[in-house]
């Protein structure tokens, strides 16, 4: 099946837009703690395009704030495959899809398109939630495209998110979550800018670290679950090198090989408890360890075993930012050369994977789009890192991304 596309973007209803806005805004304080200092946005008007760092799913919502004008968020695909919660959307809001797997030159045309008519665009421009409590990688190129719309660049920048909601928590901790307009590069200045170096503004506005943010500011985050579900994120343990024996229960996260445990305290620090003397005190410490360890992983004898595998798993295949439909439930195991998914099989030279929140595997291969979904708890960031650290050995490309 070949991935259709779909034509241009409505524009949105202002006045829906500022219903829905202030409907919105009590909930993102009650549940979040969020505020938009909106001093910091004053004399911001549409047509713009709006940029911000990526750390919960209420993003989107948590930027809305700020402005008085309606915004076409640029999104996955994948967020229009939800039936009638996606007709909604695409009413209300007029969302610009985008496939994270490839070049997608109708969202471009779309987004040129919803600016000449004096909309405004909004962007994550790493197209990922943060996994581990810093911005995801932003590739360079984003500049490039700013430069053409030729109009104000809005960089916004969240903090406290990735505590308040982690991508692998199922209920948000409330603690203190806030956005700041951190500075606007207008058209005039643009214009004397190669696109390195509105590249590098992005990247130094919007490459915010939620750790180091809170080493100083100190804020708790109350919620009795803050470790659940972490380790589909994390899958490796410092302590025994075991890739498949992480377990977490409320605050904690330990390892069912070598009962190393730790406990995530209310600032979104990792304190130790037992056998914990080589696990660092944050998640963003712990994945640079698992990623190290994956490097170097010795990974050739294993084309006929699976290094890792995992059970109930249901594929589909999926048109662009329309239905997935069913193929089938089975297992999903990673080899030394390719991904095996309900029997269906994906070289990693011909194959790039994309991890939508933490249970769907977005898998893009020969101009079609699947997705893999897994029950909670299993890992699926151990698939997609490997996988491009395979893919990039085998194409002989320079390691750095791994999909997040």
């Amino acid at each position: 099946m070949q991935i259709k596309h779909t034509g241009g973007v409505k524009k949105g209803n202002p006045v829906v837009f500022g219903v829905l806005r202030e409907m919105i805004r009590p909930f993102l304080y009650l549940l979040y703690g969020f505020k938009f200092e909106r001093k910091t946005a004053k004399g911001i008007y549409s047509p713009c395009c709006i940029l911000a760092n990526h750390q919960t799913i209420i993003d989107q919502f948590a930027v809305s704030m700020g402005f008085n004008f309606s915004i076409h968020y640029v999104g996955s695909d994948t967020l229009f495959r939800y039936g009638f919660k996606s007709w909604l959307m695409k009413i209300l809001v007029r969302p610009i899809p985008f496939s994270k797997g490839n070049s997608d030159m109708t969202a471009l045309k779309n987004i040129m398109s919803v600016i000449r008519e004096g909309g405004c665009v909004g962007m994550f421009p790493s197209g990922n939630r943060s996994f581990y409590g810093t911005e995801s990688t932003i590739v360079p190129g984003v500049g490039k495209l700013i430069k053409k719309l030729k109009a104000p660049l809005v960089l916004v920048q969240l903090r406290g998110g990735f505590f308040t909601k982690p991508r692998w928590m199922a209920k948000p901790s409330r603690g203190t979550m806030r956005a700041y307009v951190t500075r606007v590069v207008s058209p005039k200045e643009q214009a004397s800018m190669s696109y390195a170096d509105i590249d590098r503004i992005i990247q130094q506005e919007l490459c915010f670290d939620d750790y180091a943010y809170n080493r100083t500011a100190n804020i708790s985050f109350h919620g009795r679950r803050r470790a659940e579900y972490i380790e589909s994120v994390l899958f490796y343990c410092p302590q025994c090198s075991n890739l498949e024996s992480l377990c977490s229960e409320g605050c904690d996260i330990f390892c069912r090989n070598c009962n190393a445990r730790v406990r995530i305290n209310n600032k979104g620090f990792f304190e130790k408890i037992t056998n914990a003397q080589h696990i660092p005190d944050t998640a963003l410490a712990w994945s640079h360890i698992q990623l190290d360890y994956i490097k170097n992983y010795d990974f050739s004898g294993f084309t006929d075993k699976p290094v890792f595998c995992d059970d109930h798993v249901t594929l589909s295949i999926a048109e662009r930012a329309r239905k997935e439909y069913f193929l089938g439930k089975g297992s999903i195991a990673f080899f030394a050369d390719r991904l095996s998914v309900c029997g269906k099989d994906f070289p990693f030279t011909e194959t790039t994977m994309a991890v939508q929140g933490v249970r769907k595997l977005t898998i893009y291969h020969n101009n079609e789009v699947y997705a893999a979904e897994v029950p909670f708890r299993t890992n699926l960031v151990k698939y997609m890192i490997c996988g491009y650290h395979l893919r990039n050995k085998a194409l002989g490309l320079q390691e750095g991304y791994y999909g997040y």
